[in-house]
């Protein structure tokens, strides 16, 4: 092919500009490719570079015989400020692996400043928790149940209308404490608001307490902590007095019998009249465990009927009189006793008696016969001398 010819082509030049214009393209991105990688490899050294810090709310943990003891006085949260790598940070900050306690393995029961440790923390990573340390109170654990007791402010309700008897889901509570703060306890509490001028019955979820004697709320837990409660909202717009009725409830002493006395008769029942108007009498049950002498007993007066919602008194003594459960029968057995030994005795007499009349009348005819007998005989003789003389 002729070299000339082929310059003169105008395809030919056209195909070595493309080539050309190939190349300086190529040439172009790839420094702006090069460029790019340089950015990104230099952005995240320097994520990994650099240093932040954040702090961290954390659940503080005890490591303790819970089955024995019970421990008080420690936050339940410690704040944790970690340091470091930008993206450990973040990640730990993220899944939160690790953890921090209190190490009262080797502790005895009474009041500690134990140092807190940490679990789990990154070793790149620096860290320091507030507060360092803690004061905890150790003391014997201890379970016990308690009856729920309500509180309210019934002057809140509307005019002429009271409450009843509030009820509950669940009547008594597991409460576990310090050994201490459980026998202390007086009662278990659910304080019931009501709303002024409430007229009709209130069913709310309300939290427990337990207060001691002086009404001081004891840190325990308290299994379930909070109860359903209905509480029974009535017109009190009848009233009606009714007599008493004793009646004994529990176990008495073996071998005891009980009777009951109070000086309160009758007492005075408000509520509905649909309510009154089946009650006749109140029935009160007198609790005769580990009764064994004669006592008297303060007895809180209550009715299973919600229609009553007051009783006056609210309260009554009761006298309770113990006594042998034998001791009349056996009396009577003694009386029925002592009257067959004496009916015996005189049997006894009567008999000796007649024996001695008839042993009298005995020797007596005994003795006429005999007499009769010797005078017979003297006869005989003196007839016999008689008739010899005279022969």
């Amino acid at each position: 092919m002729n070299l000339n010819k082929l310059l003169d082509n105008r395809i030919v030049y056209q195909v070595l500009a493309l080539g050309f214009a190939i190349l300086l393209f190529a040439y172009v991105n790839s420094d702006k490719l090069n460029t790019t990688r340089n950015n990104t490899n230099s952005t995240d050294t320097t994520m990994m570079s650099a240093d932040r810090s954040e702090t961290l709310n954390v659940d503080l943990k005890l490591n303790v015989d819970s089955d024995k003891y019970f421990v008080t006085g420690y936050p339940s949260k410690v704040k944790v400020k970690l340091s470091g790598p930008s993206a450990l940070v973040t990640t730990t900050a993220n899944t939160r692996n690790f953890s921090v306690y209190a190490d009262l393995t080797k502790l005895k029961p009474g009041t500690h400043t134990v140092k807190l440790k940490q679990s789990g923390i990154n070793k790149d990573l620096n860290y320091e928790v507030s507060p360092q340390s803690i004061k905890v109170t150790i003391s014997r654990r201890k379970t016990a149940s308690f009856p729920v007791q309500f509180k309210y402010d019934s002057s809140r309700l509307a005019s002429e209308h009271s409450v009843g008897k509030p009820s509950s889901d669940q009547q008594v509570v597991s409460v576990t404490g310090a050994k201490e703060d459980i026998n202390n306890i007086a009662e278990v509490v659910a304080a019931i608001e009501i709303p002024q001028g409430t007229r009709q019955a209130i069913t709310r979820q309300v939290l427990l307490q337990a207060v001691d004697n002086s009404g001081k709320i004891l840190n325990v837990v308290i299994t379930p902590q909070t109860v359903r409660v209905k509480l029974p909202v009535y017109s009190t717009s009848s009233s009606k007095k009714v007599t008493l009725n004793f009646v004994s409830s529990g176990d008495g002493a073996s071998g005891k019998s009980y009777k009951f006395s109070s000086n309160v008769k009758e007492v005075t029942l408000q509520g509905t009249k649909s309510a009154l108007s089946g009650i006749s009498k109140l029935e009160v049950p007198v609790s005769i465990d580990n009764v064994s002498t004669t006592t008297t007993k303060t007895v809180t007066l209550e009715s299973s009927n919600n229609g009553v919602t007051k009783i006056t008194p609210q309260t009554v003594k009761v006298e309770i009189e113990v006594s042998d459960s034998n001791s009349d029968d056996d009396e009577s057995t003694s009386n029925e006793t002592s009257s067959a030994s004496t009916a015996s005795s005189d049997d006894t007499v009567s008999d000796s008696s007649s024996q001695e009349e008839s042993s009298t009348s005995n020797s007596s005819s005994s003795s006429r016969s005999d007499s009769s007998s010797t005078s017979t005989s003297s006869s005989s003789t003196s007839s016999s001398i008689s008739s010899q003389d005279s022969e």
